[in-house]
């Protein structure tokens, strides 16, 4: 996804990285205030999944099995409001689409991010 992302931005690498590591707060904001134990989600998705909070952008897809794995039919529920958390944290419009799954959500949101901020 990293390579997809400086691929579609002519900017100064450094920047991308800023902007990507801003996104990359918000989204993992945007699950504390979802999930209220979410240090106890991210700690145990970690610890049971290949899960890491630093890699989130580069792999969404890894969160959101685990997310299923841990809460089942729920985790989309959960998915959608984070999503719907991370973009108004970006002043992005949230339509919540079925045909695209967290990983496309998380990939538009944050060449939004870098195309506005």
């Amino acid at each position: 996804m990293h390579t997809e992302i400086t691929e579609l931005f002519e900017q100064d690498e450094p920047i991308l990285n800023r902007k990507r590591e801003e996104f990359r707060v918000c989204l993992i904001e945007s699950i504390e205030e979802v999930l209220s134990f979410s240090k106890v989600v991210l700690n145990f998705l970690e610890f049971n999944s290949d899960f890491r909070e630093q890699s989130i952008l580069e792999y969404p897809k890894a969160f959101s099995c685990g997310l299923e794995d841990l809460f089942g039919d729920s985790a989309r529920g959960i998915e959608d409001l984070i999503v719907e958390r991370l973009y108004k944290k970006i002043n992005k419009k949230y339509v919540r689409d079925r045909d695209k799954n967290f990983e496309d959500h998380i990939k538009d949101g944050l060449k939004g991010y870098i195309e506005y901020y």
